[in-house]
C-alpha cells in the first residue's frame, strides 16, 4: 500500500516530467495531529447571487459609511445590506478594474485618465479641477487623497480633506532611481511609492509647503509593473515585480512568495501591466488573487499555506477535461469584506456574490474542480498499478437533479505528463446518505512512472482526504 500525494500546489514545472502539479479550484487545508489526514484537499466555495446590478463588469468596490459603493460598467451605485442598489452617477470611462478610496465624507474613483467623486448627499460628479492630474490609484492617508500622477514619477495631494480642491504646487517627486510612479499605497503609517525600478518610502512630516518627506535611508531596490497588484494583507504589502516575481514587502524587505513554476508561467505571459490583485480572509485563509486578463489566467496565493492554486470558471455542464468551456480566468474581478460575508465583483456580469460553502456552482455555472498528483515512480523501477483508491467525503450530494449521483473522473500519463490516457469510467461521489461509498480503480497498468488527474464537476462537496494504491514494483 502507497500514499499517492495529490496537489500540495499548482506547480508545472518548465519540466513536466519533474512536476506538473495542478491545483485548479482546489486548496490545501493544513490539519493538526490528530486528524485523518494532515493534508486533505477542499473544493472552492460556490458563488450565491447577493446583488444584480443592471450594468456589468464589477470593476471595484469600497465600503463607504457602512454602505456599498461599486462601480459597474460605467456607473456607480450604492448597494445596502439587502442587496438593492442605487444609481449615483454614470460616465465612468474605461473597462479595467478602477482604484477607489473615502474620507469622512467622500469617495473618489480614477481609472487611470479622470477622477470621480460623489459625496454623502449622493452628489456625484468628475473632477474638473485644473491641477488634478490622471491617476491610476488613490488612497487616503493623513487627512489627504494621494494619487500617483500617471506617466510621470511625480506624486499629488488633494487639499486637507477636500477630494475636489487642488493646488498646483501640492506635488513631490519620487527620483531615487529614474523611472515612473506606477503606484501608491501606505501601510504601517508610511506612504509606499512603487516606481518602474524601485519603492520609496515617504512619511507625514507635517510640514507647511508640503506635508510628505522621504524616509532617510527609504529606498527598496524593487519596481513594480502594474500598479493595480499592489494590496495590503496580513499586515503586508504585496506586489509583482518588475522582474515578474510576486513579492511580499515586510517592512521594507521584499520576500520573494512566488515558486519557479508560477515565474516560469508569468514570464510567458507577454504584457502584464494590466495584472491586478484583490485580496479576501476565508475562514483563517488569507487569499491574495491575481489575474492577469489579457491571457487570461488567475493564480491565487494562500498566505496562511504559503501555497498556490488556480482559478477557472466555465461556462458549461461538461464533465469532462476534453470538452468543457473555460473562460481561462476566475470571473472574480474585486472582493470585499461587509455585510458579515466576503462578497466577489464579476467581471461579466453585474452580479455580486458571496462565497457560499453550501454552493458548489457559480450562480449555476459549473466549478469544475482539478487536480494533479506528484510523480508517482520508484527509483526507475517498473511499477504494476494494481488498484488506486481515493478517501473523499462521499454521500453529500443532492437528492434530485445534477448532482443526485456526483462522479469523480480519473486520467493518468506514464510519460512524465507529455500524453494523458483516454478519461476513466466515473466513480461515484455517492448518493445522498452512502456515507461508506467507496471510489476505486483496478489495474492501471505498469510504467516507470505515473501522474494522475482527478476531475469533478458536479455540485457537490470536494474534500479529498487521502490517496492509497496497490502499487508492485518489478524488474527495471
Amino acid at each position: 500500500m502507497a500514499d499517492i500525494v495529490f496537489g500540495l500546489q499548482s506547480y508545472q514545472s518548465r519540466s513536466l516530467p519533474l512536476s506538473a502539479q495542478r491545483m485548479v479550484n482546489c486548496f490545501l487545508e493544513t490539519q493538526p495531529q490528530g486528524t485523518k489526514s494532515q493534508v486533505p484537499i477542499f473544493g472552492v466555495p460556490g458563488l450565491t447571487q447577493f446583488a444584480l446590478l443592471p450594468q456589468a463588469n464589477i470593476r471595484g468596490m469600497t465600503a463607504f459609511q457602512g454602505q456599498l459603493y461599486v462601480v459597474a460598467g460605467d456607473s456607480l451605485y450604492r448597494v445596502n445590506r439587502a442587496g438593492g442598489y442605487k444609481l449615483l452617477g454614470s460616465g465612468i470611462a474605461g473597462s479595467g478594474v478602477v482604484s477607489m478610496s473615502s474620507n469622512a465624507t467622500q469617495v473618489i474613483i480614477v481609472n487611470g485618465v479622470e477622477g470621480y467623486l460623489v459625496d454623502d448627499t449622493d452628489a456625484f460628479q468628475e473632477i474638473f479641477d485644473p491641477n488634478f492630474n490622471s491617476a491610476a490609484t488613490v488612497l487616503f492617508f493623513d487627512n489627504y487623497f494621494v494619487f500617483d500622477r500617471k506617466g510621470t514619477n511625480e506624486f499629488f495631494l488633494s487639499a486637507l480633506g477636500d477630494g475636489l480642491s487642488y493646488n498646483g504646487l501640492d506635488f513631490a517627486t519620487a527620483e531615487a532611481q529614474p523611472g515612473f510612479l506606477t503606484a501608491v499605497a501606505q501601510n504601517l503609517q508610511l506612504l509606499f511609492l512603487f516606481c518602474q525600478n524601485h519603492i520609496e518610502l515617504w512619511y507625514d512630516a507635517g510640514t507647511a509647503d508640503f506635508p510628505f518627506q522621504r524616509y532617510a535611508g527609504g529606498v527598496i531596490e524593487r519596481g513594480c509593473v502594474a500598479p493595480h497588484t499592489v494590496v495590503l494583507q496580513d499586515d503586508a504589502l504585496f506586489f509583482l515585480g518588475q522582474d515578474r516575481i510576486f513579492y511580499r514587502l515586510q517592512g521594507n524587505v521584499p520576500l520573494r512568495m512566488s515558486t519557479h513554476a508560477v515565474e516560469h508561467a508569468i514570464q510567458g505571459y507577454g504584457d502584464v501591466t494590466d495584472a491586478f490583485c484583490f485580496t479576501y480572509t476565508w475562514e483563517g485563509h488569507k487569499m491574495i488573487v491575481l489575474t492577469f486578463p489579457s491571457v487570461p489566467h488567475t493564480w491565487v496565493f494562500d498566505v496562511s499555506t504559503k501555497l498556490w492554486h488556480e482559478r477557472d470558471s466555465r461556462t458549461t455542464g461538461a464533465r469532462t477535461a476534453d470538452n468543457a468551456i473555460s473562460i481561462g480566468r476566475w470571473r472574480g474581478n474585486c472582493a470585499i469584506e461587509i455585510f458579515d460575508k466576503v462578497l466577489i465583483g464579476d467581471y461579466n456580469s453585474g452580479a455580486i456574490g458571496y462565497l457560499d460553502w453550501d454552493n458548489q456552482t457559480e450562480y449555476g455555472s459549473p466549478i469544475q474542480c482539478l487536480m494533479h498528483s506528484s510523480p508517482v515512480h520508484e527509483d526507475r523501477m517498473r511499477i504494476y498499478m494494481n488498484r488506486l483508491e481515493l478517501d473523499m467525503q462521499v454521500g453529500t450530494s443532492d437528492a434530485s437533479g445534477q448532482g443526485s449521483d456526483p462522479q469523480v473522473l480519473l486520467r493518468w500519463s506514464k510519460d512524465g505528463a507529455q500524453t494523458w490516457s483516454m478519461v476513466q469510467p466515473p466513480r461515484s461521489l455517492g448518493k445522498v446518505g452512502e456515507y461508506t461509498k467507496r471510489i476505486r480503480w483496478l489495474n492501471l497498468g505498469q510504467g516507470y512512472q505515473f501522474v494522475f488527474e482527478l476531475i469533478i464537476t458536479d455540485p457537490v462537496k470536494r474534500v479529498l482526504i487521502g490517496t492509497h494504491a496497490d502499487v508492485a514494483v518489478g524488474m527495471r
